[in-house]
């Protein structure tokens, strides 16, 4: 890859175009489990091209493509050319420094990125050509941790409470793991439907639901994401 194709990518992605990847990454989470120390992350490309892959990690959740992080964990390979139709294996490796830069007595949660960048053969002066980034979740997994992920989740701990301008529900976590929370809604009212988030180890989140209805002991209806990336529906009923 040229420097001026790499300088073409923050360009590109600053724009707000409307595209489709021609690669599919296979699973929503990377699941680290320390004692194994390596992961993979397997990619197809779905399109009608070759596609030029890169692969990296990062630990915020609203990194730029231009951001790098010395993290410790190395890929192979970083880069690498998937022909159409075809997938490719990449492996994450953890270094020794891994043990010392997160806590062991929880998980600690980064990035996957993945960029899709048409290859330099393939670039087409009369067209606009797309680089696009695809982002799973990864979560780094100490071994001994206390508790199960895959029961996480249904130890959560509820309260909810009326607020200006409808109810606000708080999760507690007390478990070591991460809990994805994909979406939720007041009952069964589709209207108030709310894309989730994420609740950190041994910690605290507030999911908010705007509505005028006055309900005496309102339900909170909500869709949690396991480690294979399925959706469990639960519910809440605070009283007030």
């Amino acid at each position: 890859m040229t420097l001026k194709k790499l300088a073409l990518v923050p360009l590109l992605l600053s724009f707000a175009f409307s595209s489709s990847a021609s690669i599919q990454v296979l699973g929503t989470r990377v699941i680290f489990n320390a004692q194994q120390k390596e992961e993979t992350v397997r990619i197809n490309n779905v399109g009608t091209t070759p596609a030029l892959v890169q692969i990296w990690l990062d630990s915020r959740a609203d990194s730029k493509i231009s951001d790098k992080e010395d993290l410790p964990f190395m890929i192979n390979p970083p880069i690498s050319r998937i022909n159409v139709g075809k997938s490719k294996v990449f492996r994450i490796f953890q270094t020794d420094e891994a043990v010392n830069k997160y806590p062991q007595d929880r998980e600690s949660a980064l990035w996957v990125n993945i960029l899709d960048v048409p290859p330099e053969g393939e670039l087409d002066a009369n067209k606009l050509n797309i680089a696009v980034r695809t982002r799973i979740k990864f979560f780094y997994r100490p071994a001994g941790l206390k508790g199960d992920a895959i029961t996480a989740a249904e130890s959560l701990t509820w309260s909810g409470r009326r607020v200006a301008k409808g109810y606000e529900f708080t999760a507690e976590n007390n478990t070591p793991f991460h809990i994805s929370i994909a979406n939720y809604k007041l009952g069964d009212d589709a209207s108030t439907q709310t894309a989730g988030g994420m609740i950190a180890p041994f910690s605290k989140k507030a999911f908010v639901v705007k509505s005028d209805k006055t309900v005496a002991n309102p339900v909170l209806k909500y869709n949690y994401i396991t480690d294979l990336g399925a959706y469990v529906a639960k519910e809440y009923r605070a009283s007030m």
